[in-house]
């Protein structure tokens, strides 16, 4: 098996994150900063019930009717942050670093369409806590990739996600990819479910591919083995839910402002 080094293109995307940051931000917002990331993204269809325990007040959990993530009402993603820059464009301490978040979706009488609530962050010392629902969590993740002499390439991505407090999120990932989709210039409001009131603007960029839905008829060309055990999740995650839809984004380009 021959594994591919990304070194070169790590280092142009140090330079396409710098690049993000010429251009301001709206005066009526705050800079956060910027990062360049690898995302794993998988969507699960989990008891209705459970879901809605973890909305705020007023809002009721939706299960997703359309698009990539069709018939997923709880959404883990996995952050591999490769470069984490400050409002100024400088590395932070640590300029690097993995993290993993629950998020829904919801609807409330009177508002506008659904709005993405992040439920759970998971994340290793020292913590940034931006939600206010972060906990401490040991975060590991192995890639691999392989060319055969006829040019088929296969995928492998492995995760393990140990909060401090107990339990375990375990991924592992194999699949030969396709043809990913680039999208530019997007826009994610998402807000607290802790603290309702408060969200975050994130604009980015990103090369995505569908890997898996169940609801679109398009399993994984490999395989995929998912195992949440938490604790204080076990409403949510009994055994009975269900991989609704995976998402491979191997590059991930993301401004963050306070609103």
């Amino acid at each position: 098996m021959k594994f591919i080094r990304t070194n070169r293109f790590r280092a142009a995307l140090l330079l396409i994150a710098a690049a993000l940051l010429c251009t301001g931000p709206a005066r009526a917002e705050t800079a956060v900063g910027a990062t360049v990331e690898g995302r794993l993204l998988l969507g699960f269809k989990v008891d209705d019930a459970a879901a809605q325990a973890w909305m705020p007040e007023g809002w009721r959990a939706i299960t997703l009717p359309n698009g990539p993530l069709a018939g997923a009402n709880v959404m883990l993603v996995l952050m591999d942050r490769q470069l984490i820059l400050d409002p100024e464009g400088k590395p932070q301490a640590p300029s690097s670093g993995r993290a993993a978040a629950l998020f829904s979706y919801g609807l409330a009488e009177g508002q506008p369409g659904p709005r993405l609530f992040i439920t759970r962050v998971f994340e290793p010392a020292p913590m940034t806590d931006a939600y206010g629902n972060s906990v401490p969590a040991r975060i590991t993740r192995a890639t691999q990739s392989s060319v055969d002499a006829d040019g088929a390439t296969t995928r492998r991505e492995t995760w393990v996600v140990t909060p401090e407090a107990g339990g375990e999120i375990t991924v592992d990932l194999s699949f030969a990819p396709g043809t990913p989709s680039l999208v530019k210039g997007a826009e994610a409001l998402p807000y607290s479910a802790a603290r309702p009131d408060f969200h975050r603007i994130y604009r980015y960029d990103q090369m995505v591919e569908l890997v898996m839905n169940a609801a679109l008829g398009k399993p994984v060309a490999g395989a995929a083995e998912v195992s949440v055990d938490l604790p204080d999740m076990a409403g949510m995650f009994d055994g009975g839910q269900q991989l609704a839809a995976v998402l491979s984004i191997p590059v991930y380009l993301r401004e963050v402002f306070l609103p």
